[in-house]
């Protein structure tokens, strides 16, 4: 039995088409996709249209990550209201890209399930853990060493930290494809794995794909993301460039400066002066 596992997409069609194109030739009897196909880079349905590909190509197993349940909320009204900010603005371009479909599929796709198959030990699968799809599972961590220790299975395969990961705890292994779309920790490259079932383990095989980085900086040039979005699509593009994770930097200086100047800040919502900032001293710009 050998499997692909993606995850982490954020709308790099260009990324995962590389993919796709790495493992074509290979024996695959599955692909188990973990969530977050949606977000950040600028043509949501261009992804959408290439996991529908691979769906009619292979036998597939999807699950929801924390961006599609974003997507939900915002439909159900259950959040704040999103607008062209560099905090909601990049989810707020996306959600206005997709159709009623593909937001019924969705609304179809379960937070985590066990995937078994005949003869080989079952693997939890989830986007951030099953317990919640925005936990991060990182080696060594506390949470993770309970997570592993809550879980049925020997096996859990996630996402969501887009690293690559091989993490063993116990008897429990953690399996970590790392992301196709934004992969942190190399330069300009996606990350996903193969897993085979040697007879009485799953042995994981991290794969890293490079692909065209111009084409993709010039569907950003070409897109509204950058008008839309502000800073945060600056800031993917160059933690695609640079393998470091510019994101969650410029969010966190940006808010601690916000509340240092005493400002009045509701569900995050921070001035883009703030952002401005951030984006400045982390050189978040496109040249």
């Amino acid at each position: 039995m050998r499997l692909v596992a993606l995850s982490d997409i954020h709308s790099n069609s260009i990324a995962l088409r590389a993919c796709m194109e790495d493992f074509k030739e290979e024996q695959v009897d599955a692909v188990v996709l973990l969530g977050d196909y949606v977000s950040d880079c600028p043509h949501p349905m261009e992804t959408i249209r290439l996991l529908q590909e691979l769906s009619d190509t292979y036998t597939t197993y999807f699950i929801r990550g924390n961006r599609e349940e974003y997507f939900l909320e915002y439909q159900d009204h259950t959040c704040g209201d999103w607008g062209y900010t560099s905090y909601k603005g990049s989810l707020l371009y996306t959600y206005e890209r997709l159709d009623e479909e593909t937001l019924d599929w969705f609304r179809s796709l379960k937070n985590t399930k066990i995937l078994s198959f005949p003869g080989c030990k079952p693997i939890t699968l989830a986007h951030g853990s099953p317990f919640s799809s925005k936990e991060l599972l990182d080696k060594e961590c506390e949470n993770t060493k309970q997570c592993m220790e809550k879980i049925e299975t020997e096996y859990i395969l996630s996402g969501h930290t887009h690293r690559q990961c091989i993490y063993h705890y116990g008897n429990k292994t953690l399996f970590n494809p790392g992301s196709v779309g934004v992969a942190i920790g190399v330069q300009k490259q996606a990350h996903y794995m193969v897993l085979e079932w040697d007879g009485e383990t799953w042995n994981a095989i991290p794969r890293n794909v490079s692909y065209d980085f111009d084409q993709l900086k010039e569907e950003f040039l070409g897109s509204e993301l950058l008008e839309k979005g502000h800073i945060w699509p600056l800031a993917i593009l160059k933690s695609i460039e640079t393998g470091i994770n510019y994101g969650p930097l410029c969010a966190k200086m940006a808010y601690d400066l916000a509340v240092e100047a005493g400002e009045e800040i509701h569900d995050r919502i921070v001035p883009e002066k703030y952002w401005e900032i951030a984006a400045k001293h982390y050189q978040v710009t496109i040249e």
